[in-house]
């Protein structure tokens, strides 16, 4: 019996340092916890995801990083939205500026990479620098009418493909800019500099809209767009490079068909002649002041109505393009400009001070009155 009853002693006596050795791993407090209730099993916090999935104006679905602060445009379109919406984050420009584009640009901006792009039908992308420069989001951006996003679509893809980086297509339809500024302001996590530009864009919109509105068709202007040295190319009026004409209700006088890729439709002087336009703008492309020159002094553009009126102006391109060339953001200052000239008697508008805020708000650039003088030369009436 002795020995029975030692056994039973032991084994009490083990059971209870057991117990005790137990509740020495428990956690404190879990002895008060209600019946019925599980205690959560430790896991480390949940970290913020590296990437989102976003879907871009072409309606694809692209990963980007969910930090994004690296950006190369593979086109000049795109170009001036980044510049004024987020500089600090542009990698590279497509082209090199000009001497006179850089008298507008920070000194950040002045000394990006070129690495060359994807315009039209040519590629001119140094994929082996892009590749070293790895930029966190690619854009490209074009016009996304019905039959063009297909294509625009699978140009980014193809853009993937090359360079490995997430790429997303942007519309530059102008009536999208306030559309645009938005989209990319939450891919880049700025959403309220976006929308004082994007802002900004619709109210000049509805302002200049109102405005020609009011215009008897009687009195809407005939507008010839010389475009090449000669200015014997151009765009007609449902084309892409011709938005701002349009949008102003200048009539475009080109009956031409609109020509694929880059534009500007090939015309005689005889058709030019016999359309007799009442004001021709002269783009400010590469040739454009040589372009300019030859319609005042030729002797075949002298016979027309526009030339004889002093009604030529060269379109302004500094430090992006106003009208064209690429279709961009500045065009939003580029129907204040145009209005003002087709119709000073309706136009309401002090263009100094319109250039001024302008260039303020989107470029941070405070402008002397004899910059704006420059920016416009040959642009408005002598």
């Amino acid at each position: 019996m002795h020995k029975i009853r030692l056994k039973k002693s032991i084994s009490k006596g083990v059971a209870v340092i057991l117990c005790l050795w137990l509740t020495t791993l428990l956690p404190a407090g879990c002895g008060s916890r209600p019946a019925g209730t599980q205690q959560e099993p430790s896991t480390p916090a949940a970290t913020e995801s590296a990437t989102r999935v976003i879907t871009d104006m072409a309606g694809r679905q692209v990963e980007i990083p969910a930090k994004i602060n690296t950006v190369y445009c593979a086109v000049p379109t795109a170009e001036a939205m980044m510049y004024s919406l987020a500089p600090e984050k542009m990698a590279a420009w497509v082209n090199e500026p000009s001497g006179d584009v850089k008298k507008y640009l920070s000194d950040r901006a002045k000394n990006l990479p070129v690495l060359g792009g994807w315009m039209g039908e040519k590629c001119t992308a140094n994929l082996e620098e892009i590749a070293k420069l790895a930029p966190d989001l690619i854009i490209f951006m074009t016009d996304l009418d019905p039959v063009n996003k297909a294509a625009a679509g699978q140009t980014a893809d193809s853009i993937m493909d090359q360079t490995k980086r997430p790429a997303v297509v942007m519309d530059s339809i102008f009536t999208s800019t306030p559309e645009v500024y938005r989209i990319m302001g939450d891919i880049l996590g700025i959403q309220d500099r976006a929308e004082k530009l994007a802002a900004y864009c619709e109210q000049k919109m509805a302002a200049i809209g109102d405005m020609v509105a009011q215009i008897p068709e009687d009195k809407l202007v005939r507008v010839y767009y010389a475009e090449g040295t000669a200015g014997l190319a151009t765009d007609p009026a449902d084309s892409h490079h011709a938005e701002v004409l349009k949008f102003v209700r200048g009539k475009n006088v080109a009956d031409v068909p609109a020509k694929s890729g880059q534009g500007m439709s090939p015309v005689s002087m005889e058709q030019v002649l016999a359309w007799n336009p009442d004001a021709v703008l002269v783009s400010s492309n590469s040739d454009g002041v040589k372009c300019y020159q030859n319609i005042l002094s030729d002797a075949s553009w002298n016979k027309v109505k526009a030339v004889k009126d002093g009604k030529v102006y060269l379109t302004p391109s500094l430090p992006f393009g106003w009208f064209d060339r690429p279709p961009n953001i500045m065009r939003i200052l580029g129907i204040e400009w145009l209005a003002s000239v087709l119709y000073p008697e309706y136009a309401d508008i002090n263009l100094n001070q319109e250039v001024k805020d302008f260039f303020s708000l989107f470029f941070n650039m405070d402008l002397r009155d004899e910059q704006v003088t420059e920016l416009l030369n040959h642009s408005v009436k002598q």
